[in-house]
């Protein structure tokens, strides 16, 4: 006859075993039932802190972009006059050939500096932790700043109302650009808010998400 300490009984999850005259209970619950397939699901990390990472990112990039823009527009005299004198003469040559004569010097000067600031738009977005769209009137106020610091203390350098126009139109490219980026981003952390709210989770740790 089979000895009760060894009979699993209908459950089947506990048993005892005889070592040295000693019962040990041997515990099946915590055991996952034979045939069954049991994965972990690894834990996505917080996206608040993966946000954070990417802004300063973003940030760094920015600066970086910042001081090879200073360089261009604080120099003294005009960037590159060897390079503009080339340009105004390849336009001629291919205006003779076909060219559409809309293509000038100042067409491609104005759409210089829209997209030069088309980065400075895109990255300052997603540096930005709320209102984005601000970059857009900080670009406005640089370049008025710019525009200003030529006509007052660089006589060798045109300044125009019109560049104004066209870096704010570039840095609102830019923002435009960020645009699905920064809706993934908030989807993201709506999304995992309500699923540490769903789990029950410390109020003060949903809130320091909220606050990143």
């Amino acid at each position: 006859m089979m000895s009760p300490d060894h009979a699993d009984g209908a459950t089947g999850t506990r048993s005892t075993t005889n070592l040295g005259g000693i019962a040990a209970p041997l515990d099946r619950s915590d055991r996952p039932p034979l045939g069954s397939d049991v994965r972990r699901r690894p834990q996505s990390g917080n996206p608040a802190r993966l946000d954070q990472r990417a802004r300063r990112g973003a940030a760094t990039l920015l600066v970086v972009i910042l001081v090879a823009i200073a360089v261009i527009v604080f120099w003294p005299g005009p960037p590159d006059p060897g390079g503009q004198s080339a340009l105004h003469d390849y336009l001629e040559r291919a205006h003779r050939h076909g060219l559409p004569s809309w293509i000038t010097f100042d067409f491609i000067q104005n759409a210089a500096n829209v997209f030069m600031f088309v980065p400075l738009g895109l990255l300052g977005s997603l540096a930005l932790r709320r209102h984005n769209y601000l970059v857009v009137l900080y670009a406005a106020a640089a370049s008025g700043f710019i525009e200003l610091t030529q006509l007052v203390l660089l006589p060798h350098r045109v300044a125009s109302l019109q560049d104004v126009m066209a870096n704010t139109g570039g840095a609102l490219l830019g923002f435009l650009i960020s645009l699905p980026a920064l809706r993934r981003r908030i989807r993201r952390r709506r999304r995992y808010l309500a699923g540490r709210s769903a789990a029950a989770d410390s109020p003060r740790r949903v809130a320091r998400a909220t606050r990143l």
